[in-house]
């Protein structure tokens, strides 16, 4: 019997404590873009999609949900403002969401006004530049994931937005010998990003290969070589 790939559907267990651990036990917290797996702490959950089908793949967090159907706000997160005043909250979680929306950088300036302080997680992109990854037929023809609009990294000025281009595939970024090597390090996977008053993010727009594959190129070795160096 042929054995499946190594995937994460879940966030890594350290990151999770490390939210937890953040969140006082009076804090008033929201998750944006919670449908598919809510944050139980989250006391507010805003989504475009039913309560009533929330939670496809499973939650986060320990305990049982501290929000009810009256605190599910139904909006369009990239049309709408957020349902709240100003510093409403304490905490703001929002995970694996921005990389799949249509104007990520608005969503940040509204996470940014509602909240004092929160947590942002979003694949790497050194997995969205991995084949094989999702769990859909034909993932070793095409790099990360098929929904995701966003390829985002990290820097001293925030998070970087690059549009994920028709041409991806036409690239193999990492060799596939070293994805297979260490797809199961799960923190290879996922970028995870803290922030206090603000969350400072940008888009790299109007660009095409010219400019993004050497980027990309540069980003993706600087991981490669940090992974042959601990072996």
């Amino acid at each position: 019997m042929a054995v499946s790939p190594v995937r994460f559907p879940d966030p890594l267990p350290a990151n999770v404590a490390d939210v937890a651990a953040r969140i006082g036990p009076d804090d008033l917290v929201l998750d944006v873009g919670g449908w598919w797996k809510p944050l139980n702490r989250a006391d507010h959950v805003v989504d475009m999609l039913p309560y009533e089908s929330r939670g496809g793949g499973g939650s986060i967090g320990d305990g049982a949900e501290r929000f009810d159907k009256s605190r599910w706000h139904r909006i369009d997160i990239c049309g709408e403002r957020l349902p709240f005043a100003d510093d409403t909250f304490d905490f703001v979680y929002c995970g694996q969401t921005l990389e799949d929306v249509r104007d990520p950088i608005g969503v940040c300036a509204e996470l940014s006004r509602v909240g004092r302080a929160g947590y942002v997680e979003v694949p790497s992109l050194w997995i969205e530049c991995c084949y094989d990854v999702d769990a859909l037929p034909n993932s070793d023809r095409y790099p990360g994931y098929e929904k995701h609009r966003w390829i985002v990294h990290a820097d001293g000025e925030g998070l970087l937005f690059l549009p994920k281009l028709s041409w991806m595939p036409l690239y193999e970024f990492v060799p596939r010998a070293v994805f297979e090597k260490f797809r199961s390090r799960q923190e290879l996977w996922t970028l995870p990003w803290h922030w206090e008053g603000e969350v400072r993010a940008r888009e790299w727009g109007f660009v095409g290969q010219e400019e993004l594959v050497p980027f990309l190129e540069a980003r993706t070795a600087e991981v490669n070589a940090e992974l042959a160096a601990r072996r």
